[in-house]
């Protein structure tokens, strides 16, 4: 199971401690993607459609607690890939309650509204802002969040809501934003995308919804790519560093040869033979591990200054 299937399955286990909370959720779920009709002023074909095989048992629940009565179903719809959707049925009778509890449509006495922006009165208090956040998460949120991926060190945190509705993704953005959350609205083609990013804010944003358990796997994630990210790093350094000191030996152990094979290296002054002498022991030694093999006292720049003395004696005699 995906990661964001994961969340969506821990928010609904959590079930709703209250009935306010509940109606928010069910007003969360209908703004992001209820399909119906209105016809005569009665409500018909009235679907959910959705690729979470365990909501319509949610959904039950739900209708169950707050109406008491009513039929909810679902059957299978089309599939992409090997994603299967499905379209979950609710009865017309409770479907009406339903659409008239949250404020998705009003009477203005025989003409019926159908209300774009979310009622204030669904987002008065915390339980009510918590449990629309759910139920919009749920009709059209998702997250790109891969798991245990080798190649991911720090990035790759994202959880987006797309939809057609603009009035409702920037209510949405509002509803974050009383918790500190901050998401960017954006468009692609027909659709627009309210997005979260920043880590931190990705898991804020899961603590809201209830899915603390999707929080401390994300934490684990997040530690567990730092980590990787610092061992690469380190990695390269010593990489870096192991080919430095390579390439440093070679070009002294070249120029060495050179010396021996034109004069002899009993030509070089002593100090500089004895630093030919201990490089030809030791030829893939760093400098700071010559300085520990050397019998006398030297710097790291001392030694260093005699390799470039004998590099440039042998640049002379190659000329």
């Amino acid at each position: 199971m995906s990661f964001s299937k994961e969340v969506k399955k821990e928010i609904l286990d959590n079930k709703f401690n209250s009935k306010e909370r509940a109606l928010a959720f069910l007003c969360g779920l209908v703004y992001s993607s209820a399909e119906y009709e209105v016809k005569d002023g009665k409500i018909i074909n009235f679907v959910i459609p959705t690729d979470v095989d365990f909501l319509v048992d949610s959904i039950k629940e739900v209708v169950q607690d707050i109406y008491g009565f009513g039929k909810v179903s679902m059957v299978p719809s089309f599939k992409i890939s090997k994603t299967q959707y499905y379209n979950i049925e609710i009865s017309d009778d409770v479907a009406e309650k339903i659409l008239y509890d949250t404020f998705a449509l009003t009477k203005d006495g025989d003409e019926i509204k159908v209300n774009e922006v979310v009622s204030d009165k669904i987002l008065a208090t915390e339980d009510g802002l918590k449990g629309f956040m759910s139920g919009a998460y749920i009709g059209c949120g998702t997250s790109s969040i891969k798991l245990c991926q080798q190649g991911r060190t720090t990035t790759g945190y994202h959880i987006e809501l797309g939809n057609q509705n603009y009035e409702l993704l920037h209510e949405i953005s509002n509803v974050l934003a009383q918790f500190e959350i901050l998401a960017k609205l954006t468009k692609r083609k027909n659709l627009y995308v309210l997005y979260v990013k920043d880590a931190e804010e990705v898991s804020n944003m899961l603590a809201l919804m209830g899915a603390s358990n999707a929080v401390l796997t994300l934490q684990n994630e997040i530690v567990t790519r730092q980590v990787r990210n610092k061992v690469n790093r380190q990695n390269n350094c010593f990489v870096s560093n192991f080919s430095k000191t390579l390439n440093a030996s070679f070009n002294q152990l070249q120029a060495i040869k050179v010396i021996e094979q034109e004069v002899g290296l009993y030509s070089l002054p002593e100090d500089l033979q004895e630093a030919a002498l201990l490089r030809l022991a030791n030829t893939e030694e760093s400098l700071e591990q010559l300085l520990k093999l050397s019998k006398k006292p030297l710097t790291k720049s001392a030694l260093n200054h005699k390799f470039q003395k004998i590099i440039k004696m042998a640049n002379k005699l190659k000329k």
